[in-house]
């Protein structure tokens, strides 16, 4: 096989994974084997369709249960390899390159899977791992956790994942061993050790040995499953309604606006690639007038903070952007530094913060009074940019952490704004995704004109 065939489609079922995720699809930019990504949702409430779909993704939605997940991402699937992984995973270092020569060079009848690792430290996971690959070589088992790339051609030849709630991954390993060949690939995956963590480890090794020992003596998978208590939807994180603001607890809320001063050639410079550096500024100047505008009458106090922080850019500012506003300019450092500051000083008399942006349409009061009602019942929100960053953030303490070492301006920052949010175990609801306005083709008409 050449050219298109020997390229692949990775298929991962989610069930609230916006935190895990993203981290996934950074990793599976790297391989050049992977031409298509298929995400199969059971159901999320967390933002996951909408990271999916801003990497690219082709989405299809069912009800949860992952071998009915697994075969409807095959199913969708396009490509005459496929590769299942699950989301908690990442590629170890040489796990891309192992997987492009495998594409490259394997026969159709071989099937293989990666090495066991888990992200977790300690003499257990350890454990775990030793004892995986002593099953695999007496047995020929490895975990789903360890990813299957299959042909298009064996994978139908063998009915594919059955429809199971459970084992359905030791299953489609029975019926591949039965008519393909199997490899184990020199590279490893990287599995979240989550479920050992909130269960307990010995517990749930225990659990889970006992369940594929009687799977093995011939009990009913949808028996095992009551057993097994598939993964629930995390109640931490949910969807944010886009609904109007109720005004509660009025004066307890602040709205900070980041702007830069609209000089020419130092505003919107992408965008002066295709329009000029004057046109480009005018729609600057449109979009931040635009925004503070439909926040200026909201039941919160609203300041822009200004870069650089000058006395000539804060005049400039407050005429382009008027009255009802404060205005200060902003501290030294990078983008998260100057949140990080931004976001202590107005937490000082406010309850909760939201820091936006000058840039996005459609920003109102509507949207900015369901993120602050998030914040009773989530650590952040965030609202994601569909150029991969965020138009909104905002939170009811400090989080500092979550700001470092982010790549600022880039297509990387909402996932790993998502990865430290996940580190720091806090919980995050996103709101509906805004378009940036970074291009000519983010530009609507009626800004073209301005």
């Amino acid at each position: 096989m050449t050219g298109s065939a020997l390229t692949c489609s990775v298929i991962i079922p989610t069930l609230n994974e916006a935190a895990e995720l993203p981290q996934l699809l950074d990793d599976l930019h790297a391989v050049s084997r992977v031409d298509e990504i298929v995400v199969s949702d059971g159901g999320s409430v967390d933002g996951t369709l909408d990271i999916a779909r801003a990497a690219g993704a082709v989405v299809v939605s069912g009800p949860p249960g992952r071998g009915r997940q697994l075969r409807a991402g095959a199913r969708a699937a396009t490509k005459p390899w496929l590769v299942f992984l699950h989301a908690d995973t990442r590629m170890g270092g040489n796990a891309a390159a192992a997987l492009d020569r495998f594409v490259e060079t394997a026969p159709a009848r071989t099937y293989a899977h990666f090495r066991l690792t888990f992200d977790t430290r300690g003499a257990f996971y350890r454990f775990i791992e030793f004892g995986q690959r002593i099953r695999e070589r007496l047995l020929g088992m490895p975990y789903g956790d360890q990813g299957l790339i299959v042909s298009r051609t064996l994978y139908d030849h063998v009915g594919g994942f059955p429809d199971w709630p459970i084992m359905e991954d030791v299953e489609v390993i029975d019926r591949l061993a039965r008519h393909g060949r199997r490899l184990a690939l020199d590279a490893e995956l990287v599995t979240s050790g989550r479920r050992y963590r909130r269960e307990g480890p010995v517990r749930a090794g225990l659990r889970n040995l006992v369940l594929i020992v009687a799977f093995r003596l011939g009990a009913d998978p949808a028996a095992l499953s009551a057993r097994y208590r598939p993964e629930r939807p995390d109640p931490r994180v949910v969807s944010t309604p886009h609904r109007a603001y109720t005004g509660r607890r009025p004066g307890t809320l602040n709205v900070v606006v980041f702007a830069k001063a609209p000089v020419e050639g130092r505003v919107k410079t992408r965008l002066a690639a295709d329009l000029g550096a004057e046109h480009a500024t005018r729609i600057y100047r449109a979009l931040g007038r635009q925004t503070v505008d439909a926040l200026r009458d909201g039941p919160w106090s609203t300041t822009v903070h200004v870069e650089p922080p000058d006395h000539d850019s804060l005049a400039a500012v407050k005429r382009w952007l008027g009255e009802g506003v404060g205005y200060r300019g902003q501290t030294a450092g990078d983008l998260g530094a100057r949140m990080i500051a931004a976001i202590d000083e107005a937490l000082l008399s406010a309850d909760r913060v939201c820091v936006v942006g000058t840039d996005i349409l459609d920003l109102d009061t509507a949207l900015l009074g369901a993120a602050f009602e998030a914040l009773d019942h989530h650590d952040v929100v965030i609202g994601p940019a569909t150029d991969g960053g965020y138009y909104l953030i905002g939170m009811s303490r400090p989080h500092p952490e979550i700001f470092h070492a982010i790549p600022w301006s880039t297509e990387l920052v909402l996932r790993r704004t998502l990865n430290r949010l996940h580190e720091a175990g806090l919980s995050v609801a996103m709101l509906p995704p805004r378009r940036d306005i970074d291009t000519i083709d983010d530009v609507p008409a009626a800004l073209l004109g301005v």
